[in-house]
């Protein structure tokens, strides 16, 4: 089967075979491979159906424009064909239909491109566009069939007699084309021809013929000529002889019958033709029509001063006594007036004193409405020049009236919104909304001995508001940035931060950055709206906010293995808006980061996390900052020297046993200076009530250095003789006294009291160095594990 429309012209039409027993209905859309159909234009449409390949082909004037493969799984017939109007107006058709015809075989393509060239004119052998039809509320009226074939086509001219540079420009922009800009003098014969039989020599606007503006400017620099519509510079230009002459006092161009001529733009009034290799299709938007056919206008330039916009369905856009009309034709109601502008022409952004009622708003009151020629993927500036969609809003000017940076990314409140209340998910009313929560450290103070960290960092909240919508949000969603203004009114969740020494929350102030995440495409076009506005839905879009922050956070520090130890600070946040059923932080897509050098003055950070915690009143999440003391410090400026001072110890030992004096004031230095290190470590840390690693390495260098002491007195003690002997003794030699013994023949020795001064000296260089030794087996293992 094959049925065809345009939205408001009808054409040809050819196919394969009935319809299908559950009704089948093939609609033709308003744009085919991305050209839409034109009012007043005729068209030739064909569906062809091959039910062995289940292959559906379409046809615009005889050319193929799509291939689709369908099986409709089953036979096709049918005992009616019904054309006409649809349970669905945007559906429905509309305007004038000259065939349908329907044949029960697939036609091949080089018939179907003879029948839309007009070459022959075959009837259907299954439906003929010659049987009795059933007509309701129709007007039939004869016409030939070439004539279907036979529409103008080429370049169009629309002439405007005595126009201002300025206004020219403007009427041929706001048209959806530009002024003429010729190259030779072939260019310029077409059109001064074309002006003479426009306006003959006796006409008041004779003057038309001979000059009239062109697209050429040196405005912003002397000398340096350019397109006016893209700013592009123009190296070669056809200039009359002697032009340009008018130095910094004549910058526009003028097409006269030898060339160019440069001239003053303010002070001459000149004809203007806009060329139009294709006519624009215009829309009116804000007029919040459903029927496409009533949004539609083409331009028409009947007359030499006349100019009108005919509508696809019922509204023509005419000049009426001097000002613009918006007239239903068919109900031949006024349905607005245009408020006078200078020009005065409706093309752009105008306001408009309403007749009828539009959109729900009552007859009398003021309405912006927006007459554009651009197209769906263009924003429209309040001159009517077109601008491509996505430079819209995006902190730069593209349009020469800087229209394109005004209401940007507004948020469409419903008015029951409530700001108090939080969001609830749409497809379960008793769901907990989610909180995803982004966090960036920027900066991290630990301070240790008060057992606290500063912490900078950048805390962002996305969560999906629901209730609104977002009107025209970016791919890139930097530059959905919403003003104070605009989200102030806007439900924020708040946190509140825990371990704190305070009350610290969330803050949404000028301080703060919302922005929108545009997720997907948009949901559909503001039809009420007198601009090309995208709305995206909040259910399906997120809204983020962020906000940087300087917050103090305890920390309870354990420092045993301090110089070496680990220690892990938490962040500790509770959404405090409502009770986890209603709000909670989700894991899923929550994440933490640390900006900076993770070594910092003390310590090195280590891979920060974000745990949740959903199962209290309020959803909790905590983010963990690991910390790893960097032990060099300590290294270089306690155990180093405390080592040092313990071999100085030990090296006493290694003293000659006489010079006690020099002995014990060298190992009594040591311990003083070890216990000055032990007083000034201990005075930078926390007071514990348990001892640290650093704690029991110095008091362990302070116990050797006393042990040392105390084998110094020791030795002293053995070496010297008790009984107060002042006998030269030589180190060197072994003096022994022998005694005689009654009734024993043997002799007995006596060890002299320096010999075993010297064997303790031994002793206390083995049993220091072993202490030592087996000191540091136990402390470096029991720090290392």
């Amino acid at each position: 089967m094959a049925t065809a429309y345009q939205d408001n012209e009808w054409s040809n039409s050819c196919g394969g075979k009935g319809a299908k027993r559950e009704r089948y209905s093939y609609i033709i859309k308003m744009e085919i491979d991305g050209a839409y159909f034109k009012k007043r234009r005729w068209y030739h449409i064909c569906f062809t159906y091959d039910h062995i390949k289940h292959l559906i082909l379409t046809y615009l004037d005889g050319v193929q424009t799509n291939e689709q493969v369908y099986d409709v799984k089953g036979e096709i017939y049918g005992d009616y064909l019904n054309l006409g109007q649809g349970d669905i107006p945007a559906e429905s058709f509309s305007g004038e239909l000259t065939q349908v015809n329907v044949w029960d075989k697939v036609l091949p393509a080089e018939e179907i491109a003879s029948i839309a060239k007009c070459q022959t004119n075959p009837s259907g052998n299954y439906i003929s566009w010659e049987v009795q039809w059933i007509l309701q509320d129709i007007t039939s009226y004869g016409i030939e069939l070439n004539s279907l074939c036979d529409q103008e086509v080429g370049t169009t001219y629309f002439w405007f007699p005595n126009l201002r540079e300025a206004t020219a420009m403007y009427i041929c922009e706001a048209l959806g084309t530009h002024l003429p800009f010729v190259r030779n003098q072939e260019e310029i014969d077409v059109l001064m021809n074309l002006a003479k039989s426009n306006f003959p020599a006796d006409s008041e606007y004779a003057n038309c013929y001979f000059k009239f503006w062109t697209d050429l400017n040196d405005k912003e620099v002397e000398g340096k000529w350019k397109h006016n519509y893209n700013g592009e510079l123009v190296e070669e230009i056809f200039w009359s002889r002697g032009e340009p002459n008018g130095i910094q006092f004549e910058n526009c161009g003028l097409i006269n019958v030898k060339g160019i001529d440069d001239a003053a733009c303010e002070i001459n009034i000149r004809c203007a033709v806009c060329t139009f290799t294709e006519q624009k299709r215009f829309s009116l938007l804000g007029t919040c029509e459903a029927e496409l056919r009533n949004v539609y206008f083409v331009a028409y330039k009947p007359g030499k001063e006349d100019l009108i916009f005919r509508g696809y369905g019922k509204y023509h856009i005419r000049l009426e006594k001097g000002g613009w009309i918006w007239h239903d034709v068919v109900g031949n109601v006024t349905m607005a007036r245009m408020e006078k502008y200078v020009p005065n022409y409706p093309m752009g952004r105008r306001r408009w004193k309403l007749e009828s009622e539009v959109c729900g708003q009552a007859p009398g009151g003021m309405r912006m409405l927006l007459l554009t020629p651009c197209s769906a993927q263009q924003f429209t500036c309040d001159d009517a020049a077109c601008i491509p969609l996505s430079s819209r809003c995006d902190l730069r000017y593209d349009c020469k009236d800087k229209s394109d940076e005004t209401n940007c990314f507004p948020i469409a409140f419903p008015q029951d919104y409530q700001q108090h209340l939080p969001p609830r998910p749409l497809e379960e009313e008793d769901s907990s909304l989610p909180i995803f929560i982004e966090a960036v450290i920027d900066a991290l103070d630990v301070r240790t001995l008060m057992m606290t960290t500063e912490i900078t960092y950048t805390i962002k909240m996305t969560w999906k508001e629901n209730r609104v919508s977002y009107l025209n949000a970016k791919e890139n969603n930097t530059l959905n940035i919403l003003s104070y203004s605009t989200f102030k009114d806007l439900w924020t969740p708040m946190v509140n931060f825990v371990n704190t020494d305070g009350n610290y929350h969330t803050e949404t102030d000028k301080e703060s950055i919302m922005f929108i995440n545009r997720l997907r495409s948009p949901d559909k076009r503001d039809e009420a709206a007198a601009e090309e506005v995208e709305v995206f839905f909040g259910e399906f879009n997120s809204v983020s906010i962020q906000r940087k922050y300087t917050t103090v956070y305890t920390c309870s520090f354990d420092l045993v293995l301090y110089p070496f130890d680990v220690q892990k600070c938490v962040m500790h946040l509770s959404i405090t808006s409502a009770p986890r059923t209603f709000l909670y932080f989700k894991q899923e897509n929550s994440t933490v980061a640390f900006s900076q050098d993770p070594k910092l003055l003390e310590y090195e950070v280590g891979r920060l996390e974000i745990e949740m915690d959903n199962t209290k009143f309020y959803s909790e999440a905590r983010i963990i900052i690991p910390l790893r003391r960097l032990y060099g410090y300590a290294i270089l400026n306690i155990y180093t020297p405390s080592l040092v001072l313990l071999v100085v110890s030990y090296i006493t030992l290694f003293f000659r046993p006489t010079i006690f004096d020099v002995r014990m004031m060298s190992a009594l230095t040591a311990q003083l200076v070890i216990a000055t290190f032990f007083s000034q470590v201990s005075s930078t840390l926390p007071k514990t009530s348990y001892f640290k690693m650093v704690d029991v390495w110095l008091l362990f260098c302070i116990g050797i250095t006393f042990l040392v002491i105390i084998f110094h007195a020791v030795v002293d003690s053995l070496i010297n003789d008790p009984t107060g002997s002042k006998d030269e003794i030589s180190p060197f030699s072994r003096i022994i006294k022998i005694k005689p013994q009654s009734g024993d023949s043997h002799t007995a020795f006596e060890e002299d009291p320096k010999n075993r001064g010297h064997q303790m000296v031994l002793i206390t260089k083995i049993v220091t160095f072993v202490l030592f030794l087996l000191f540091n087996l136990i402390y470096w293992s029991y720090i290392l594990s």
